[in-house]
């Protein structure tokens, strides 16, 4: 995979009009994505999508896989999965009400979540930080549904439904599970490692 020969320029450092480009390339890969071309892609592709050069998109990215992790990531901020006026009193109720919102949202667009799972594996270090990026993000919004808790504990809590809700997504995109299975492996989850095993009479 082609890579550009130096670092891509930092965000903090890029002028409106190199913002507005950098956009406007995320934007094509989005719709790319949407379309169901998850890697059937090249920066070429993106290049006449976007209007942007292909010199310039590399200065921006450092490579395929960090402008799909970045493309990935903007997808996600746009997602609502604040629970409703229903979600419950507890906190796994509220829990499963934000994670079954973002399942939706993959539901509706499961090219995204073919993407999750390919900028996940991948080894480009940008691709990795904009993916850590999004991760943290994630676990502030389910976070919200954990204010009582301590936070090394809801940490850890965390930690278990982010492991629980990947390996779920990838028997998904594979045709192992059902969305109501993935749903059900995430209720099961969040209820289990927030109220302990139920005794054995």
């Amino acid at each position: 995979m082609a890579r550009a020969t130096a670092p891509p320029q930092a965000v903090a450092t890029m002028t409106a009009a190199q913002l507005e480009r950098r956009q406007r390339v995320i934007d094509a890969v989005v719709e790319l994505v949407a379309s169901g071309r998850v890697d059937d892609w090249g920066m070429k592709d993106v290049a006449e999508r976007s209007g942007v050069a292909l010199g310039t998109i590399y200065r921006y990215f450092s490579s395929k896989d960090h402008l799909a992790a970045a493309a990935l990531r903007a997808w996600a901020t746009t997602l609502d999965a604040r629970p409703g006026a229903s979600a419950g009193d507890t906190p796994a109720d509220r829990l499963v009400a934000i994670l079954r919102q973002a399942v939706r949202a993959y539901q509706r667009q499961p090219a995204f979540a073919r993407l999750l799972m390919m900028t996940a594996t991948s080894t480009d270090p940008f691709a990795s930080e904009c993916y850590a990026e999004m991760g943290a993000s994630v676990y502030t919004t389910l976070g919200t549904a954990l204010d009582g808790l301590d936070p090394d504990e809801r940490r850890r809590v965390l930690d278990v439904i982010g492991a629980v809700w990947y390996q779920a997504l990838i028997e998904w995109v594979n045709d192992r599970k059902t969305i109501g299975q993935v749903h059900e492996a995430l209720e099961s989850a969040a209820r289990l490692v927030l109220a302990g095993p139920t005794p054995t009479p």
